[in-house]
């Protein structure tokens, strides 16, 4: 065999990986999401996730169905001796896939998520503005380390999946982050436009709605400085990916509110999630029924 052709097979042979894995993916994944999820499961996110029994019939069967694909692909890791049950998995599992419910894609690059029982210590460094870097000391309750991790303390999850309403979700926090790391600028792009759509004026529409995020970045940092009450954390106002992934917070936990606030935003945060929580806060968490 003759180095060119040798070189021509390998060649092919990625090709041939690279076109068959990513509908191979999909297929399994399919699969996964067509079984229906175990009752433990469906048991854990009724108890611990009330506010999943607002959701329509359809997007309630959807999460289940993303809930299954999620928790057979990604790896949870106890840490610091935690021991990870079914519940912990299937109520995480629940609040990421809430934020994917109107919008393509599975955490693709997600492969595993690390749960400490409480609040955690974290070291890293940090530099000034003089250049001077020093190591610092956190204690934090979740992180989206790099894009194949997200670490969460399971007290901070619990408490405040079991009781929304606060505008405070750790995991939605992060989990946001991690959609927000997958997109480009402030935050990832919005659902797709129409197909129809032009190549240029998908780019201006989605240039448009950064800007517009951009925008209400600002009109916070504004709000801040002149020392006015905000309705989002003051904590929205550290950097824009903090702004994004609070907003999101509150997009899902206090959705009305948000809505009468911030009605720019909520419109923003709507085209991006593909979803309107707003309308389901008037259905009742122990029926499902408006």
């Amino acid at each position: 065999m003759t180095p060119i052709v040798a070189v021509t097979l390998v060649a092919i042979g990625v090709l041939a990986w690279l076109l068959v894995t990513p509908w191979w993916r999909a297929r399994r994944r399919a699969a996964r999401m067509a079984e229906p999820l175990p009752e433990i499961a469906r048991a854990a996110i009724d108890r611990n996730v009330p506010s999943v029994r607002r959701l329509p019939p359809e997007l309630r069967a959807r999460l289940e169905s993303l809930m299954g694909a999620f928790l057979a692909e990604k790896q949870f890791i106890g840490c610091n001796g935690f021991v990870v049950t079914d519940e912990i998995r299937s109520t995480i599992a629940a609040l990421a896939c809430l934020l994917v419910l109107g919008r393509r894609g599975h955490y693709d690059e997600l492969h595993s998520i690390l749960v400490y029982p409480a609040a955690f210590w974290v070291e890293d460094e940090v530099e000034d503005e003089a250049g001077v870097v020093a190591k610092r000391r956190r204690v934090l309750s979740g992180e989206a380390w790099e894009s194949s991790r997200i670490i969460l303390s399971w007290d901070d999850v619990l408490e405040a999946a079991r009781f929304p309403g606060e505008g405070y979700n750790v995991a939605l926090h992060e989990f946001a982050h991690y959609l927000d790391a997958e997109g480009l600028g402030l935050a990832a792009p919005p659902a797709p436009p129409s197909r129809q759509q032009s190549t240029a004026a998908r780019l201006r529409s989605l240039d448009a709605w950064a800007d517009d995020l951009s925008l209400e970045f600002e009109q916070l940092l504004d709000t801040v400085d002149r020392g006015e009450d905000t309705f989002l954390d003051p904590y929205a106002a550290e950097d824009e990916t903090e702004f994004f992934a609070v907003a999101t917070e509150d997009f899902f936990e206090r959705p009305a509110e948000l809505l009468a606030s911030h009605p720019r935003l909520y419109a923003l945060l709507q085209e991006f999630y593909a979803l309107d929580p707003a309308a389901w806060s008037s259905r009742d968490p122990s029926t499902g029924e408006s």
